[in-house]
């Protein structure tokens, strides 16, 4: 009798170790950013590992687990091209452990992605740094395993697929997000579904590297040279009358004039928005540009008055508010059902 209430003090005392230490690595990688300190990842990845190795039947400890990793290869989008596939396999496979734990439905906390879209994140971040690096088939590997280790809703793929074709052909398409980034980098580039179509992501163009790569493959039509533009920062910026000379000859109209705030802190116009108010510039209405209709409207650098909105998404066009409520009728009532799972 000793010996077994020995061995469940112990347990016990494993048990309230674990929760402590979960605690820990939590409060560990949500520091907010006015703290003194950043968030220490790699203190985080080895609290959560003892955690799992004393608890491995904890979902939440492997989910969160998974994030510390995923943090520790790429703290922010900057990063990007510094990731490895050891630490996103790692991530991957702590992910997938939360899913199995959880009969394929996590209902533990959160901090932002459930498992099954950080699947999908960690693979399709290794696959833009292989892009980036001109290995295609690397990337190609990277969104196909995301699929084969769950990362992909099938409904939700189909939802995309419904965004995606709401462009015209060879428009441009902004959008901000994983979900938006991931998605179409696998229904583009593993299903290629609607490959015309130029997709890019507006968080990532606050990044020095994504929009001198997308600028060095003909994706961003800007006047920036790659030098300017892989030193631009945030400048100050007052609100100001900005345009966008039309110049394509299928329209009549000459410019569109709008006034252009600042975008962060009421005083500033981040890098992202730089480049974009350039390229909507020197496209000139040549092609169609689109942006996602959950896209903030400081992100589309508070162009409301020339959005026409299609459904999924917003057009940029040269007319003051043209919504077509019976286009939106229609296009509503095209939308193929959505089952509720995948």
């Amino acid at each position: 009798l000793s010996i077994i209430l020995a061995a469940h003090t112990q347990l016990a005392a494993q048990e309230t170790d674990a929760k402590k230490d979960l605690e820990k690595a939590k409060a560990e990688m949500i520091r907010e950013a006015d703290d003194d300190q950043q968030p220490n990842y790699t203190k985080a990845v080895n609290l959560l590992k003892g955690v799992v190795n004393k608890e491995p039947g904890n979902a939440t400890a492997w989910y969160f687990y998974g994030y510390a990793l995923d943090k520790l290869n790429i703290p922010d989008g900057e990063h990007i091209p510094a990731a490895t596939y050891t630490l996103t396999e790692q991530a991957s496979t702590a992910f997938e452990k939360a899913v199995s734990l959880s009969n394929d439905i996590y209902t533990g906390e959160l901090i932002l992605l459930d498992p099954h879209t950080k699947i999908l994140s960690v693979w399709g971040s290794l696959a833009l740094k292989y892009l980036n690096e001109g290995k295609r088939d690397s990337a190609l590997l990277c969104l196909r395993k995301s699929a084969l280790q769950g990362g992909i809703n099938r409904t939700v793929l189909t939802y995309f697929k419904q965004v995606i074709n709401e462009c015209s052909a060879n428009a441009y398409r902004f959008t901000n997000g994983d979900m938006y980034l991931y998605y179409l980098n696998y229904l583009q580039l593993v299903e290629k579904f609607r490959v015309d179509v130029n997709c890019i992501d507006l968080n990532l163009l606050n990044t020095k590297w994504y929009s001198t790569w997308e600028a060095s493959r003909n994706k961003l039509p800007v006047s920036f040279s790659p030098a300017d533009l892989a030193k631009l920062e945030a400048k100050k910026w007052e609100e100001k009358i900005v345009s966008i000379d039309n110049k394509n000859p299928r329209f009549s109209d000459s410019s569109v004039t709008w006034k252009l705030s600042a975008t962060y802190s009421k005083k500033y116009l981040l890098r992202s928005d730089q480049v974009l108010l350039d390229v909507l510039q020197q496209n000139g209405f040549r092609k169609d540009v689109f942006f996602a209709a959950d896209v903030p409207p400081y992100m589309w650098l508070f162009l409301n008055d020339y959005l026409q909105c299609r459904g999924l998404t917003n057009k940029l066009v040269t007319k003051k508010d043209s919504n077509d409520l019976n286009m939106l009728t229609e296009r509503l009532r095209s939308l193929p059902y959505l089952p509720s799972s995948s």
